[in-house]
């Protein structure tokens, strides 16, 4: 770097620190900082003890002869000596300065426009979930969880745009849509298995044979029923009112994913078709238990798993191996839609200003230390 640029960039690095208002700087690592500064200090204190204590052996206090004034040190060459220590320190304090990781905040909206693929999965959590998944020990609200989780696994980077809702009675949204996967990953995991009005074991097993965690239930006095019908309802509000907001292009391909072991209270046959009419597809994730009676849950799944396929829908059967995978490419088949994306950058990281200061610091003071020490410094 040529002298010249070198002074333009000491300058411009000194005008945006001076014009850095230090009263609204924030600092996340302060922790940090205080260790640094303090190894820092030890350093220092321990410099002194090994000066004062220890002698060079080639170093005598005084010849033994008294020197004339005009062969010491002024005034002046004493803090021109000095001068490269002091730079050594503020060096240090800008390092420390810029471990505390240094921030402004402010509020300029971004926004981007990504290609993604929108989807909302809709999970039962309603009291058959709790109960026995086929003499496994395990209810089917775990074993649909771990599916789940599974499937969301499969689908890393593919930037799905995702919303979570459960269902039972009533419907509710955890949360609208994201891209943050590792978020999403999370609400899934620690979303409740059951919402129920109370645990009821099913008929003819003991009334404990309830197979989920208590911290994984959650009692809610509406609950009751596993009213699908009134879930799909809200979700095509939901799709609207999303399609309306992103200013997307109408009838978009988009997937539904149901999480279920589809022993539902009714068939909603309209509401599918509605879900057609807007090309969302749905898919079911099915936690087949495999029973052979005729109870009115059992036929009602059979019903639903005929109305999805007419409506261009399919069903993955957790018993089968290659399901996941199958949901997987059935849904990474539909067609991505381009999605604008506007959010505040709230945090602004400065920390870089105080560790360009540092290194200019450094860069002055070491050759400066060599020079004054070759210049003016003790020599045997």
């Amino acid at each position: 770097m040529a002298w010249k640029e070198f002074v333009e960039f000491l300058q411009a690095r000194t005008q945006e620190l001076g014009s850095t208002d230090l009263n609204q700087v924030r600092f996340g690592n302060t922790d940090g900082a205080l260790l640094l500064a303090f190894v820092f200090g030890l350093a220092v204190i321990l410099t002194a003890f090994r000066l004062s204590l220890w002698r060079r052996r080639s170093h005598r206090s005084q010849s033994g002869y008294r020197m004339e004034k005009k062969f010491r040190r002024g005034l002046v060459i004493w803090l021109l000596y000095q001068m490269p220590k002091v730079l050594l320190a503020l060096a240090a304090a800008a390092i420390a300065l810029a471990v505390a990781d240094p921030f402004l905040m402010a509020t300029d909206e971004v926004s981007r426009e990504v290609q993604s693929r929108v989807r909302i999965d809709l999970v039962d959590t309603s009291l058959s979930m709790a109960w026995e998944f086929s003499d496994t020990g395990r209810s089917r609200a775990g074993i649909a969880r771990e599916a789940h989780l599974s499937f969301l696994e499969m689908r890393r980077e593919k930037r799905d745009r995702v919303s979570l809702w459960l269902f039972s009675a009533y419907p509710y949204m955890v949360d609208d849509f994201v891209f943050d996967e590792e978020m999403y990953y999370f609400q899934v995991m620690e979303a409740p298995y059951v919402t129920v009005k109370m645990l009821a074991a099913r008929s003819g097993t003991p009334r404990d044979a309830v197979f989920v965690p208590p911290d994984k239930v959650r009692i809610i006095e509406t609950e009751g029923t596993t009213n699908l019908v009134r879930a799909l309802q809200a979700v095509v509000r939901h799709f609207d009112q999303d399609e309306s907001s992103a200013g997307s292009q109408r009838d978009q391909n988009r997937a539904l994913l149901i999480v279920t072991d589809a022993e539902v209270d009714d068939v909603p046959q309209a509401e599918f078709r509605q879900l057609e009419a807007r090309n969302i597809v749905p898919y079911v994730i099915y936690i087949n238990t495999n029973n052979d009676d005729t109870s009115t849950g059992a036929v009602n799944a059979m019903k639903l798993i005929e109305v999805i396929r007419g409506v261009g829908g399919d069903y993955f059967d957790v018993r089968n191996e290659d399901s996941l995978e199958r949901a997987y490419e059935a849904i990474d088949e539909a067609e991505a839609v381009w999605i604008e994306v506007t959010h505040r950058a709230v945090k602004v990281p400065i920390y870089s200003r105080f560790l360009l200061v540092s290194m200019v610091l450094l860069v002055v003071g070491i050759p400066t230390g060599l020079l004054v020490e070759f210049m003016w410094g003790t020599h045997p």
